[in-house]
């Protein structure tokens, strides 16, 4: 574990081991990789050792990560490309050819108005969070990420995406 900023941030190890040890919010043993997946999801965050952990935690629920972007430009793109369904959204990335997470989020809204948009974040704020729920962001998660990180999502996640019931996650 390393200290950044007064705040834990967990090593790359530290997550493995909690993943094994089930302390990330789920166990459901080695086959949970093996279950259907039906949701189709994009990673936007530019760090990536965030996308790995959400990687991690999304697919346990039974989603299927289609890609994964580092800033909101190519979020556009690969959101275009892909079609996703449910798409993780950093507010804190570097703007890039004039696309900063707030236009990826009210672009990928105004094309798409059902994809489920769930928002991932440093940014803890309680007006940047009613601001995005207003606008129809699915959930909140905010950073660095604990045991209990995911829980009130998931249980936002299976209501939005019932099929996702079925892949044994709790």
């Amino acid at each position: 574990m390393e200290q950044w900023a007064g705040l834990r941030v967990l090593a790359v190890a530290e997550v493995g081991a909690m993943v094994a040890k089930s302390e990330v919010g789920f166990s459901d043993g080695p086959d949970w990789k093996e279950k259907a997946v039906t949701v189709e999801t994009l990673i936007v965050d530019d760090s990536a050792f965030a996308r790995r952990i959400i990687r991690l935690q999304l697919e346990h629920l039974g989603c299927k990560v289609v890609g994964e972007a580092d800033n909101g430009a190519q979020a556009l793109k690969l959101f275009s490309a892909l079609k996703p369904r449910l798409v993780t959204l950093d507010l804190m990335m570097p703007a890039v050819e004039r696309v900063d997470a707030l236009t990826a989020f009210r672009t990928i809204k105004k094309e798409a108005p059902n994809t489920a948009i769930l928002i991932v974040t440093a940014v803890p704020f309680e007006k940047t969070r009613e601001t995005f729920t207003e606008e129809g962001a699915l959930g909140y998660i905010v950073k660095p990420f604990t045991p209990a990180s995911f829980d009130q999502v998931r249980i936002r996640l299976l209501r939005v995406f019932p099929e996702l019931a079925g892949s044994g996650n709790r």
